[in-house]
């Protein structure tokens, strides 16, 4: 995997070299809970096949993180990509707190997306190609301002079972519905007090962790960079074997926060069944109503630069 060819950027390919510009980003987030056996299975499927004797990748804890985020606008930062125009972005990404383990220490804490559904075709390419994303076609609702008490909720055209007659249609995976729209807490001049608060929810579960190495993961979402880790992968013409498999990381470099909001905690989870894309099989997340924690809401701008690889070394 070490001699590569250069990358032909073939007309009509939608493909645009990073880093990108996002502008006026609009994240809503929601602390979820699952289960941290599921959650570290999902890590071992994915993450851990290219991990050594020396390194490998943790779950932290048994809550995840659901986001819903509107992009005004997204352009490729590198010519002559960046001449091409820009595209709106909206997606809602399942997130997992993981640990990278160097000889049975933590050596770094990153953001994994280990569900991403997003709106439109050119976001899913690009994204899947080049950073090697997770990503799906979808269908969303979600409030056009703050103090709009919409709905939130996604549709993917799946199978809600699987049986040889099903037919691939459209499907709600999850709703989000809130009973009051007003704002609970102003944070945008005291980020520290989102990241303790967050760390509040973390800390009895994950032990073993330094609390400031904690803070610094949940501050990434909104200053200076949130870490991602991803795992990158592409299959052979039969879908048996990969002719490609890495672990890459790719920091989102935030430029600027605009708002930032912890929101009233009245807002129910409604994860329904289907066979397509199992939410309780893949992280532990419960089927039915539940509640959320910490629910917030973000406007910022920020870079997504390149994937490098951190796997194989």
């Amino acid at each position: 995997m070490s001699d590569h060819s250069n990358y032909s950027h073939f007309l009509s390919n939608p493909v645009a070299k990073p880093p990108c510009r996002m502008t006026n980003a609009q994240m809503y987030g929601f602390f979820v809970s699952a289960c941290e056996q599921k959650m570290q299975a999902y890590v071992d499927t994915t993450l851990n096949l290219l991990a050594t004797d020396s390194v490998s990748f943790n779950v932290l804890g048994s809550s995840c993180l659901l986001t819903f985020t509107d992009i005004e606008k997204i352009s490729s930062l590198t010519p002559p990509f960046s001449e091409h125009g820009w595209m709106q972005e909206t997606d809602i990404i399942i997130w997992l707190p993981v640990a990278k383990m160097v000889k049975g220490d933590i050596n770094h804490l990153y953001w994994y997306p280990a569900f991403i559904s997003v709106n439109n075709i050119y976001a899913l390419i690009n994204g899947r190609e080049a950073w090697g994303y997770n990503k799906y076609l979808c269908e969303y609702q979600m409030p056009s301002a703050l103090d709009d008490a919409g709905r939130f909720a996604i549709s993917l055209e799946c199978f809600d079972v699987f049986k040889p007659d099903s037919k691939l249609a459209m499907h709600e995976l999850l709703t989000i519905e809130q009973t009051d729209a007003s704002i609970s807490e102003y944070l945008l001049d005291n980020v520290s007090r989102f990241s303790k608060r967050v760390a509040d929810l973390f800390d009895p579960q994950v032990k073993g962790i330094d609390l400031a190495l904690l803070k610094q993961l949940l501050e990434g979402f909104i200053h200076p960079q949130m870490d991602q880790i991803l795992f990158k992968q592409f299959p052979d013409g039969e879908g048996d074997k990969a002719v490609y498999q890495s672990v890459v990381h790719s920091p989102s470099v935030i430029k600027k926060v605009h708002q930032l909001t912890l929101l009233h905690n009245d807002f129910k989870l409604n994860v329904k069944s289907l066979a397509s894309f199992p939410l309780n099989d893949m992280f532990g997340i419960a089927l039915g109503k539940q509640s959320v924690h910490l629910p917030f809401y973000v406007n910022m701008d920020f870079d997504q630069l390149g994937a490098t690889q951190v796997l194989p070394e």
